[in-house]
């Protein structure tokens, strides 16, 4: 499978991490909810392929643009797919629930966003890069923004999360 970074998809990951960034700045509510949905929907969507179609995930070997990655995802990665990927998924869903806390969980899970969508920009083309830098900056506004939005809670929040 040969990606790239003009493909359709790829360039509408694009505008939405532009639109969640001019959001992060004029609208910190609404790039707080879309982070908080992004993660948790990746976190869904990457658990039940792992589970269902473990081997699509090799396809990012090829897409990489780090030599580091490469020989991670061609190693230990490809004999361990699914157990690697549900584990990121369950600290996808984590994050994206912080995302939708306050306080100290929200920054928790601010970092967390910032931290994972830098770590995945060297697949390049398979994080439909420079998507997650633009999100890793919105959320890092965000962190900014965190009193402000810790006083805005999301209607579905679990209370004990706070």
């Amino acid at each position: 499978m040969h990606a790239n970074i003009f493909s359709l998809t790829s360039i509408a990951a694009n505008v939405i991490s532009l639109a969640i960034l001019m959001a992060a700045i004029f609208w910190p509510v609404i790039a707080r909810f879309l982070l908080s949905v992004i993660f948790i929907g990746a976190a869904f969507f990457n658990a039940f392929m792992a589970i269902r179609n473990p081997e699509l995930f090799m396809v990012y070997g090829a897409m990489t643009v780090s030599p580091i990655y490469e020989q991670f995802i061609y190693g230990a990665f490809r004999d361990n797919i699914a157990a690697i990927v549900v584990s990121i998924s369950i600290c996808q869903l984590a994050t994206g629930i912080f995302i939708a806390a306050s306080g100290a969980v929200l920054r928790l899970g601010l970092i967390a966003a910032v931290i994972f969508l830098v770590a995945i920009a060297p697949l390049g083309a398979g994080s439909a890069f420079p998507s997650t830098l633009l999100l890793a900056m919105a959320a890092i506004i965000l962190l900014f923004k965190v009193k402000y939005l810790s006083v805005h809670r999301f209607p579905f929040v679990i209370h004990h999360l706070s």
